[in-house]
């Protein structure tokens, strides 16, 4: 006879003495749950005593074991690593001493010159994948939209360029252009190459130069903001600033916030001071992937006497070296099993 059994059965003879089986009162109903509770419980835990140990893989065991203790590890480092400055696109956060702060809004100027941009791409985007030809509904809906919009920004773009009238005057003549062509597209109701290249040949110039200007913006934007933090924050603290890009995969390569902070701290790039994190936009995120910038250079540094091994694949060397000795090669159908 099983323990379960047993338990569950002495539960039964308790409430059976306090109950009068014949006529089940309100205290009667409330003993027999009881009962149940008692039965349930005592059979679990039994269960739960007699079960055969669960056997576990040692090797699986001991990577997980690594894992969590590299997890506790880089949270540790990350408790003294000083200030860290944020950059995801033109915003800008400070951590220090447990406090957030964050950048004050960029230049309307900017908002404007990528804005109207914007618009240019738009008018591609809505053409050039899906090739010449009739434009579907929902893509005329879109130009109707667009063309609204445009409209409505060429009414503020002298506010918000009132420093450079000219580069203003600039917005107005792309969006005239976009309008051009958008109202074209409406009408014809299709499009050819040639027509979608002679809008952009018309417009690129006035593009380029928009890029031109955009960039000086935001740099003068960081500067404007780095300076005024730097101000209120100890020379030492300063030393230990560390910076985290928030950004996409395809700008990475010569982004501008990774150039403006090279030249301010005198490094050449991405490295100890400054982190790139592609595609990574929550805070938490950013965090773990400068934690493990860190303690991959301290893993370098100790055991491999190399602070930057841990930043490239461990095994690429050894695969580079039998890579370079080996012919990669398939089966002819016939010695195929």
């Amino acid at each position: 006879m099983s323990q379960d059994y047993i338990s569950g059965s002495l539960c039964v003879q308790k409430i059976k003495m306090k109950l009068n089986i014949q006529k089940i009162s309100k205290y009667g109903r409330r003993n027999l749950y009881r009962l149940w509770v008692c039965w349930i419980f005592t059979t679990a835990f039994s269960s739960g005593v007699n079960a055969a140990p669960v056997k576990t893989d040692p090797f699986v065991s001991i990577d997980a074991l690594f894992r969590s203790t590299y997890a506790d590890a880089r949270q540790h480092t990350l408790k003294d690593t000083g200030p860290i400055i944020i950059a995801s696109g033109e915003d800008l956060t400070l951590l220090q001493s447990g406090k957030e702060l964050k950048s004050a809004s960029p230049p309307s100027g900017y908002r404007a010159l990528t804005t109207v941009s914007h618009i240019t791409l738009t008018v591609f985007l809505l053409l050039e994948p899906y090739g010449e030809g009739v434009v579907s509904p929902d893509r005329l809906k879109k130009f109707r939209q667009l063309s609204r919009f445009a409209q409505t920004a060429k009414n503020s773009i002298t506010d918000r360029l009132a420093d450079d009238l000219q580069l203003a005057t600039n917005q107005k003549i792309i969006i005239d252009i976009s309008q051009d062509f958008i109202q074209k597209i409406l009408t014809e109701k299709k499009w050819i190459a040639i027509d979608l290249s002679s809008f952009l040949e018309k417009v690129k110039p006035l593009i380029l130069n928009n890029v031109t200007h955009a960039a000086k913006f935001r740099i003068d934007h960081f500067h404007e903001q780095i300076t005024a933090w730097k101000k209120q924050m100890p020379p030492k603290e300063w030393d230990r600033l560390h910076v985290i890009i928030s950004g996409p995969v395809m700008p990475r390569k010569n982004n501008l916030a990774v150039q403006y902070f090279s030249k301010l701290f005198g490094v050449r790039g991405e490295g100890l001071k400054i982190t790139y994190a592609e595609s990574v936009f929550q805070q938490k995120k950013l965090l773990q992937i400068f934690g493990t910038n860190l303690l991959d250079t301290q893993i370098g540094r100790g055991y491999f006497a190399d602070p930057w091994r841990m930043h490239r694949d461990l095994l690429g060397n050894a695969a580079a070296v039998y890579l370079d000795g080996v012919t990669l090669s398939f089966p002819e159908p016939g010695q195929l099993n």
